[in-house]
């Protein structure tokens, strides 16, 4: 398996993201693929939905948190490559690990508690800031600048070995996942359209009855089918 060498010695495996993608889109693909029935279709998308939901959710923070820690504290290189994500959404971790929102929710007036340590460094006191708007800038910022701003931000130091073992573990999970989530969404949408449409003729609120969903989503998957059957 690939790896990547941190700074300044370590070393980080890189999971094989397009097989893990693969392997879990097949598996959807193949379960949800043998259903005639496009109602028993859309109540077991839904549930690898949710269950992918859960998994990403037990996940993703332990993920951010030791991105972070190997970045902020140790100038890990490399990690868009560890965790298999594209350059905004590793920033978009990092930002989640620092603030504790996404970056794409953040608002003007939002703001976040900062541990700040008196010249002793034995004494934290407590400062209210504003959340900036980007993460800083790792151009022109001494390494002890950006360990000051990840402590005061709160993100945990962790080791660095222990976080280098478990950021290509927690990645891959999420990675896969992801992608069964993705492949099981475009089958419910679908599936959904089809139950409004001869012979079924469900309406949207029996579809979202089904389905456990809102009737409002119900409505936006049958425009995201209804353009994807256009294609």
């Amino acid at each position: 398996m690939p790896s990547v060498s941190g700074y300044p010695h370590h070393k980080l495996e890189i999971p094989d993201y397009p097989s893990i993608r693969r392997e879990a889109e097949d598996a959807v693909k193949d379960e949800l693929g043998r259903m005639a029935r496009p109602d028993d279709r859309v109540r077991r998308a839904a549930e690898i939905i949710r269950q992918a939901d859960l998994e990403i959710a037990a996940h993703i923070e332990d993920r951010n948190q030791a991105a972070a820690s190997l970045w902020f504290y140790d100038r890990v290189r490399g990690l868009t490559k560890v965790m298999g994500l594209a350059t905004n959404a590793y920033r978009s971790a990092l930002f989640q690990a620092l603030y504790g929102i996404d970056p794409r929710s953040r608002k003007d007036g939002d703001v976040y508690t900062a541990h700040v340590l008196a010249a002793d460094g034995r004494k934290a006191t407590t400062e209210v800031r504003p959340i900036p708007a980007d993460l800083p800038a790792a151009q022109g910022e001494q390494a002890e600048d950006l360990a000051r701003i990840a402590e005061e931000a709160g993100v945990p130091r962790l080791d660095t070995a222990e976080a280098s073992r478990q950021l290509p573990k927690l990645s891959s999970i999420v990675a896969a996942a992801s992608a069964r989530r993705a492949v099981a969404l475009e089958f419910m949408q679908d599936a959904e359209l089809a139950l409004s449409e001869e012979p079924y003729g469900w309406d949207g609120p029996r579809i979202a009855e089904h389905a456990g969903v809102s009737v409002k989503l119900v409505w936006k998957h049958w425009g995201v089918a209804r353009k994807r059957r256009e294609r």
